[in-house]
């Protein structure tokens, strides 16, 4: 017997989720007829229960879960510990219309993926494709089971110019956190230890009251100051709800406030939902602001995010930029980088950077534009499959519009990008990468000797 279901998170388009669900499960019934499924979108503690209980009390052989949207891996986890059956996870892209990303199904996938390797399950997945003969095939792979098992193939990363000189030092580094990461998101666990020990990281812990109290001592004239030069360099503040403009530059000023009187040289950061529910206002153009400072700010308390950050900036002596993977097309080989809006200014295309609000929360401020073109090279410092490790690959920002509001880039991998992304995510790698323009790729892997921490590629 085959089974289904289906997850979603009622932040995002729900109405367009349910449509995906039902065009995958008409897909499916057409070729397994007799399959059974839970048939509500599951967005909350509740329907998880009654999905849980419907499948101890029909047992499948096989499971299809439909990613509709992003979600945190949570009921994910405890779905596939408890019922323990051969799992697929449908995701699904959507158009790069340049609005609001209203699904972000396939970063979902990549956090899933990540914490269910990271727990010794190994799924097999699919990304819904427009050609319906290929997501057939796709399906009966997973039902038949003649899906092909493929080999893992990060290997590891060598050195292409043997002679070059590195010549760059990396002194101790003070990372902030800033609360706790969401639960769901075992992409953001760390072991403190093995960062003080192994990467040469001290950490601090403070609270989301801690920048909060920071951000209400800002004076009015720094904050009127700073907004007119933000108004500079970024089209339409003028149309944002001004008093929360003005709070989420009191974000900013808090943020280099806590890392004066810390000392920090980056920060991971707790920055939703409690600075839009609690505060008022969004923290992605602080952040935004501080990354341009080679100040790394990561999303979602990510401490090795935010570490992956740091170390391009040393190296490069260039801000980076911490990104979720959100879109894959396969004809036109290439990938979408996102990330709600906080990419440094310096980073924008020529011409498009605006002022924006988040498409999920309502609120400013974000930077809106689309990354400029160039060489890239991505990195990650990653807990794939339980073990500390760098991960490194070479890319190009693509002279393209910006694919979903906020702040994104159309990326090439080379040769087969849709593969490689395929392979990145079959790893177990976090859902979040670091990357900075120019290519380090040599420096990196050199320093990863250095450290003696196993180093990959693709």
């Amino acid at each position: 017997m085959i089974g289904y279901l289906a997850l979603a998170r009622e932040t995002f388009d729900v109405e367009f989720a349910e449509s995906k669900f039902s065009n995958a499960k008409s897909l499916l019934l057409s070729l397994s007829p007799s399959a059974i499924g839970f048939n509500e979108l599951i967005t909350n503690d509740e329907d998880a229960s009654k999905a849980l209980t419907f499948f101890k009390s029909n047992p499948c052989d096989k499971i299809f879960l439909f990613q509709t949207t992003f979600t945190d891996a949570k009921f994910l986890l405890n779905f596939a510990q408890e019922i323990n059956k051969p799992i697929c996870i449908v995701s699904f892209p959507e158009p790069r219309t340049g609005g609001r990303l209203r699904l972000n199904s396939i970063c979902g996938l990549n956090l899933g993926m990540h914490s269910l390797i990271k727990n010794s399950i190994t799924p097999e997945f699919v990304i819904m494709e427009s050609d319906e003969k290929v997501n057939e095939s796709s399906f009966l792979g997973f039902i038949s089971g003649t899906a092909e098992v493929d080999q893992l193939s990060w290997k590891e990363a060598t050195i292409s110019n043997n002679h070059a000189d590195f010549d760059y030092t990396i002194d101790k580094q003070t990372i902030g956190i800033i609360g706790t990461r969401p639960e769901g998101f075992d992409t953001c666990d760390y072991d403190s230890n093995e960062v003080t020990s192994k990467l040469n990281v001290s950490l601090i812990d403070l609270e989301l009251e801690d920048l909060f109290d920071e951000a209400k001592e800002v004076e009015a004239d720094t904050i009127l100051k700073t907004k007119s030069t933000v108004s500079s360099y970024l089209q339409g503040t003028e149309d944002l709800v001004q008093e929360e403009f003005d709070k989420s530059l009191s974000i900013y000023h808090g943020l280099e406030s806590l890392k004066d009187k810390h000392n920090l040289d980056a920060f991971a950061i707790r920055c939703w939902p409690e600075t839009f529910t609690e505060y008022g206002c969004a923290s992605c153009g602080p952040m935004a602001m501080m990354n341009e400072k080679k100040v790394s700010c990561a999303c979602e308390a990510d401490v090795l995010g935010g570490i992956s950050c740091n170390i391009l900036n040393q190296m490069n002596d260039s801000p980076s930029l911490l990104v979720d993977i959100v879109d894959v097309d396969k004809a036109d080989n290439s990938l979408v980088f996102w990330h709600c809006g906080l990419a440094p200014i310096s980073m924008a295309k020529k011409g498009t950077a605006k002022s924006g609000i988040h498409s999920n929360r309502r609120k400013p401020l974000l930077h809106d534009f689309s990354l400029k073109e160039g060489e890239i090279t991505i990195f990650r410092v990653s807990k794939a499959r339980n073990t500390l490790q760098f991960f490194i690959m070479k890319g190009k920002v693509i002279d393209r519009p910006n694919s979903f509001s906020g702040t994104s880039g159309v990326i090439s991998l080379g040769e087969n990008s849709p593969q490689k992304l395929e392979e990145m995510f079959k790893g177990g790698l976090e859902h979040h990468v670091a990357f900075t323009y120019g290519d380090i790729s040599d420096q990196l892997i050199h320093f990863g000797q250095q450290m003696n921490i196993p180093t990959y590629t693709l």
